[in-house]
């Protein structure tokens, strides 16, 4: 299959969107997505005070990695190992991780969970990229790991293989989960403002 940018061979499809991508055009496809990510959500003010969650996999690789290109050449921020100092915590949830945490909470009946506010603004840049594109992105980046992920439980598990292969079928499926996730703590506070 070719790129449909440039004709060169591709090593991404993305059904969602019908196109296919060489690696150069499929890495600068997912830097536009975080940074369109990182500005949806406040974007990375001057004097900003980033807590970046995360360890040694390789959402963690291609999150800073990312990071160095959104922040390259600013001198105006900070980073901190310590939340409570942070202006902004920033994680490397993947679309996958997103659409996964939301359908595990509707099945657990967890509406506390689903309908919580984040105390600190929270930057989640590859929040709109695919895990396999972010594990693309971190091998292209020289990441040499294992890309696999470690699910916390059995039910958890069972909710990424259903979404796994409901997403076979309906591309766009963890999109339109990802939408609700952001909309949910809105639609819940403005619910309540008019309740009082």
């Amino acid at each position: 299959m070719k790129c449909s940018r440039c004709g060169n061979d591709a090593v991404i499809v993305q059904d969602y969107a019908g196109v296919a991508l060489c690696s150069r055009h499929a890495a600068a496809d997912i830097e536009a997505k975080a940074k369109r990510e990182v500005r949806k959500c406040g974007g990375i003010t001057s004097g900003e005070k980033l807590f970046i969650m995360g360890g040694g996999s390789a959402e963690s690789h291609a999150l800073s990695t990312l990071l160095s290109v959104i922040l390259a050449g600013r001198r105006d921020i900070t980073f901190t190992t310590d939340v409570a100092s942070a202006t902004a915590v920033v994680t490397a949830d993947t679309l996958d991780d997103i659409a996964e945490h939301l359908l595990c909470q509707v099945c657990r009946g967890d509406a506390a969970e689903l309908l919580a506010v984040p105390e600190k603004k929270t930057l989640r840049p590859l929040s709109v990229v695919p895990r396999t594109e972010v594990c693309f992105y971190a091998r292209h980046h020289g990441w040499t790991g294992d890309c696999s992920t470690q699910d916390s439980s059995a039910f958890c598990s069972d909710i990424a293989a259903f979404l796994k292969t409901f997403s076979a079928d309906h591309p766009s499926a963890a999109y339109a989960l990802k939408r609700i996730s952001d909309q949910l703590p809105d639609l819940y506070l403005e619910r309540q403002n008019h309740a009082v």
